[in-house]
């Protein structure tokens, strides 16, 4: 198959095209940031600009699929009318391309971030929806464009965390404080359970998508999801720490968390201490089922890959400038204060 991938550039998006190619499809990448590789081609160009797009893809010849992976995340407050103008406006671009020029599947990367509270039960694809930031507003906008092009023929996975080695933002918070052996914090008692999924099982389910009739909205996530207490102590374990687990309130911590973001003092938003003590997993049977699709790693396996990689290139990283959020370290802001007394 020739398959367009947007956010080429991006953790996640090269990851996908990587993955494709490998599996013998030409792969094009389109991304507002540049980017080279070898196995895939790069079109520097951003979604926002339809004219351009329509254009650009016309040139291409015969596609067979797009998977919409590209989106713009709300870690720069002073920039989020581009965040929904780029998630939502470049979404629909994206799907008038594909009525134009009858482009036979979209498969859309969404998010867990269109809900805002956490479940006593798997989240399946009937529960409602609820975003309470600026992101998970605007990829529930995106989602609700594919309504307005039911000719398309379009898959809508919804992802928790997607994590592999080489995911970074700010989840080097959480790795710098395993490098250096510090206790590490857990809001509440640590047994809830939170859906993370791996890189490479979530780009094997969208190139099952795009050889699948199916259509519609479905979930994905890892399975055997252990609680934050289970996994951030293997994760100490895996780097040769002694685990370190310190409990805190959840009412103080989260309306400090509250407060520290206002200030613009933490990179911890609303989804953030909305979900930080709450089970969310994902109810992944209806893809099971329709695409024959199964995880390979464990929340676990996969945190330990990604600090590893981390550990590994940990020079490199800290002095890297000009990547995507996912791509490169997160500013810890105030939380480096937690390392003074850790």
């Amino acid at each position: 198959m020739r398959i367009i991938v947007t956010g080429g550039a991006g953790f996640f998006g090269s990851v996908l095209a990587e993955y494709l190619a490998d599996h013998g499809h030409e792969v094009i990448s389109i991304d507002r940031l540049a980017g080279e590789n070898s196995k895939y081609r790069n079109i520097q160009l951003d979604l926002t600009d339809g004219g351009k797009l329509m254009e650009t893809i016309r040139d291409l010849g015969d596609i067979d699929g797009i998977v919409h992976a590209a989106a713009m995340l709300a870690h720069d407050k002073e920039n989020l009318d581009r965040l929904w103008v780029s998630n939502v406006d470049g979404t629909k671009n994206i799907l008038e391309c594909a009525r134009q020029l009858k482009i036979k599947k979209v498969v859309f990367i969404s998010t867990n971030c269109v809900f805002s509270t956490g479940f006593d039960k798997p989240v399946d694809e009937s529960t409602p929806v609820n975003p309470i930031e600026t992101y998970g507003e605007s990829k529930l906008a995106a989602e609700k464009l594919f309504a307005e092009y039911s000719d398309v023929s379009s898959m809508i996975l919804r992802s928790p965390t997607i994590m592999a080695a080489g995911r970074l933002g700010l989840l080097t918070i959480l790795f710098d404080f395993v490098i250096e052996g510090r206790k590490l914090y857990l809001v509440g008692d640590g047994n809830n359970r939170y859906s993370f999924i791996y890189a490479q099982d979530l780009a094997n389910a969208c190139l099952l998508a795009l050889q699948s009739d199916h259509t519609g909205i479905y979930h994905i996530g890892s399975d055997n999801v252990p609680t934050m207490r289970e996994m951030y102590r293997d994760l100490m374990l895996f780097a040769g720490k002694k685990p370190r687990l310190w409990c805190v309130p959840e009412g103080p911590s989260v309306l400090a968390m509250k407060i520290l973001n206002k200030l613009n003092l933490s990179p911890l938003g609303p989804y953030h201490y909305r979900m930080i003590a709450a089970n969310f997993v994902f109810d992944n049977n209806k893809l099971k089922r329709d695409l024959g699709w199964a995880p390979t790693l464990t929340n676990t396996q996969i945190l330990c890959d990604a600090y590893k990689y981390y550990q590994d290139n940990y020079d490199a990283i800290n002095s890297a400038t000009g990547a995507s959020a996912h791509k490169s370290k997160a500013k810890a802001g105030i939380l480096n204060l937690l390392r003074m007394i850790s």
